[in-house]
């Protein structure tokens, strides 16, 4: 072996195999491997505290963490962490993105400005679930979500709501219209398939 390729072979050695080593470690502890569940769930009604977010979606966990804390001084329970987002960044300039943050709740509160309540009524939703960081999540369901929409001939009818789980579960939900009820079955079996 000569002296360069043995040179190359022994940083390539000390270097490269642990950081792939180490990539691939990040990669799973963030969920970048984790399967995507999909189902067709009625979901709701939920009782949300909120703060309005407007620009990049992954900036909402400011809002959800005062949401939190609002909720933990006024010894309030809170459920789940989730997100509101009403706008699709492909066709929406970043800076105007509009989202909501915060947390299910189980009782109405009386709240005062920057933060809201509203009830989401229980519907119709396609539910895409993921053990991966709330950063992560985003990339590995929406495009199956609009993947699985196409090719069921189904619109969406709402925002999408995020919610993150104490698990590390994300599962996010789209609510959509079908256009009968027969469909509608045909298409969930088509998912436990």
């Amino acid at each position: 072996m000569a002296l360069g390729a043995k040179k190359f072979f022994t940083l390539f050695s000390v270097f490269l195999i642990p950081s792939v080593l180490l990539a691939g470690w990040i990669g799973y502890y963030l969920g970048v491997f984790s399967p995507v569940e999909l189902n067709i769930q009625a979901r709701g009604p939920y009782l949300m505290v909120f703060m309005m977010h407007r620009g990049a979606y992954h900036q909402i966990l400011e809002k959800i963490e005062r949401v939190g804390k609002l909720l933990d001084e006024r010894k309030i329970p809170k459920t789940v962490a989730c997100a509101i987002f009403y706008d699709d960044p492909r066709d929406v300039p970043l800076e105007s993105l509009r989202s909501e943050g915060g947390y299910l709740v189980d009782r109405q509160l009386s709240l005062e400005h920057p933060f809201g309540q509203q009830k989401i009524p229980r519907r119709t939703v396609i539910v895409a679930r993921v053990k991966a960081h709330p950063l992560i999540a985003p990339f590995k369901t929406y495009g199956r979500i609009v993947d699985f929409m196409k090719m069921h001939n189904l619109k969406h009818s709402g925002p999408a709501m995020e919610r993150y789980l104490a698990d590390g579960v994300v599962e996010v939900e789209i609510p959509f219209e079908a256009p009968d009820l027969e469909m509608l079955r045909r298409t969930a079996r088509s998912l436990r398939q």
